[in-house]
């Protein structure tokens, strides 16, 4: 597996901890639609706490607390199947307001390219695939 890097910017909570903005969207356009869903994960593959949300009918997000132990988890589901993506922390960069993660494993075509990490976070793959399947499915806005 190449290596693969994702950049997301880091909020800070009022009482001065990293956290960062997760989302479940839906995007629907006249050729094309699919659901998304990211989640953050502690080490122990519990989904970390919500500290603050927003949301429309189309789009929900959460502001979550985010550690150098997390790991992202992002799904995609579309009429062609489900794509789901695990990312580690790699940096946590509060100068700068960036947050540069790692890819260690992705589900494509049915399997998984590392297995080393599914068992452990299984809960937050469950979570955004379920969510992603779910913001897919809405009907479409007239």
């Amino acid at each position: 597996m190449e290596e693969e890097k994702l950049e997301k910017t880091l909020s800070v909570t009022k009482k001065g901890f990293p956290a960062i903005w997760v989302q479940t969207l839906r995007f629907a356009a006249p050729n094309v639609r699919y659901g998304q869903s990211t989640a953050i994960c502690s080490s122990n593959g519990k989904l970390t706490k919500i500290i603050r949300t927003m949301e429309n009918y189309t789009k929900i997000r959460h502001l979550v607390r985010i550690s150098n132990k997390c790991v992202l988890i992002q799904s995609n589901y579309n009429i062609d199947g489900s794509v789901v993506e695990i990312y580690k922390v790699e940096k946590i960069d509060f100068e700068n307001k960036k947050i540069i993660f790692n890819k260690v494993a992705t589900f494509k075509d049915g399997k998984w390219d590392n297995t080393s990490y599914v068992r452990n976070y299984k809960e937050g793959v469950h979570s955004t695939l379920m969510r992603a399947k779910k913001f897919y499915s809405l009907r479409d806005l007239d």
